[in-house]
């Protein structure tokens, strides 16, 4: 009979301070509960080969992609796996947009390897573990998204340390769209820090979005939509200086303005990727959606704020 292994996660969004958190500034994150992971693990008979199933690579685990056969290949490893797997992955939430998907993947896989071996598993080993996975993936990661799929909770996030904040509770819509443009959060990471090396104004744009992480916080805890927005508004400007915004995303931004956005900006890494752009009510936030799918956005999710 064979032996199953079975895990979960959904991904994240980054609500403000993404680039500066990795200098050590906080960052405010959010569950992405719409885009999911499930993965499978199955026992093989003697004598097969593993095998990946996914998206975004399928065949066998010797000529996987590095990220994915060394995550499994270490499961093998540590745990003396000896029959050969097949390993399924399957999710709704795009790769390389900013939302959290190779920490998802990671967290999933994980969760379903422990669920295969048949031990317990503490957030805090999970958490670790998926942190590996993770290096490999963006050599230099914050640690906010495992941080806030693990938790499933809206987090605070700084230097290492996570504070869970409250559920928001705003007035307000916010959309999700992914640009369709495919972003490199390894490699925008270590352009900003390069960047931030060599000349002294760039620290100046990463300390001001660490300054909006608190403005952003404070309009949480009162509830200010208005005031939220202010912050976006600001935070996009201090992105775009530091070269991580995409000619799509400043197009994207017009166009919802235009059906009436009250401001947005991009989430994750970015030249590319996913934004999140914040509309008063649900009209404004359908019309925001339909228009950006029709300048050839890939897929949008309306997150209501909570209020």
């Amino acid at each position: 009979m064979a032996q199953i292994g079975y895990g979960e996660a959904n991904g994240k969004v980054i609500l403000i301070g993404e680039h500066a958190v990795t200098f050590g500034q906080p960052a405010i994150a959010i569950p992405f509960t719409t885009g999911k992971v499930n993965v499978t693990i199955q026992s093989l008979n003697a004598g097969d080969t593993s095998y990946i199933n996914s998206d975004v690579f399928e065949g066998t685990l010797q000529t996987a992609p590095e990220h994915i056969k060394s995550v499994i290949s270490r499961f093998i490893d540590k745990y003396h796996i000896e029959e050969p797997i097949n390993v399924k992955f399957e999710t709704n939430l795009p790769p390389s947009r900013g939302l959290g998907s190779s920490a998802a993947m990671a967290i999933a896989f994980v969760r379903a390897s422990y669920d295969y071996i048949g031990e317990p598993l503490s957030d805090e080993l999970l958490i670790e573990e998926a942190n590996w996975a993770e290096q490999i993936a963006h050599g230099k990661p914050s640690g906010i998204d495992t941080q806030t799929i693990v938790s499933n909770k809206p987090v605070w996030f700084h230097q290492g340390k996570v504070t869970t904040l409250k559920p928001l509770s705003i007035n307000g819509y916010m959309v999700v769209i992914d640009t369709g443009v495919q972003g490199s959060t390894k490699q925008a990471v270590e352009d900003v820090h390069q960047l931030c090396d060599h000349n002294e104004q760039y620290m100046q744009y990463i300390e001001h979005i660490g300054t909006l992480v608190y403005d952003a916080n404070e309009a949480i805890e009162h509830h200010d939509f208005t005031q939220l927005a202010h912050v976006f508004e600001r935070a996009q400007e201090n992105l775009r200086k530091l070269t991580v915004s995409h000619d799509n995303i400043e197009a994207l931004l017009e166009i919802s303005k235009l059906q009436g956005a009250t401001a947005g900006k991009l989430t994750g890494g970015g030249r590319g990727g996913s934004m999140i752009v914040l509309a008063q009510n649900l009209d404004i936030a359908e019309k925001i959606a339909t228009s950006a799918e029709k300048f050839g956005a890939h897929h949008t999710w309306i997150e209501n704020l909570g209020g």
